[in-house]
């Protein structure tokens, strides 16, 4: 089990984030999904070996919801230079 925070392009209302919510349980393996309106944030949970992140940002995207891209160092590799 997998547990992600994604951030969109922008804020959502609360019959987006219920749509944005129907797309991303629709994935098989998705477990749990969680967003905050406001700043646009989405917590999913998911079996890994079921899906993946790539699956949910594109399943995302497809659905015209935008994530923006990871941050630096937000997929687990830094190689640690800029002493972020």
């Amino acid at each position: 089990m997998k547990t992600e925070n994604l951030s969109l392009s922008g804020s959502l209302d609360e019959a987006s984030a219920m749509e944005a919510a129907m797309v991303l349980n629709t994935i098989k393996g998705v477990s749990k999904v969680a967003i905050t309106t406001a700043t646009g944030t989405i917590n999913v949970s998911f079996d890994d070996e079921v899906t993946s992140l790539q699956e949910v940002r594109a399943a995302l995207q497809k659905a015209g919801f935008g994530a923006k891209p990871r941050g630096h160092g937000e997929e687990g590799m830094c190689c640690g230079s800029c002493g972020s």
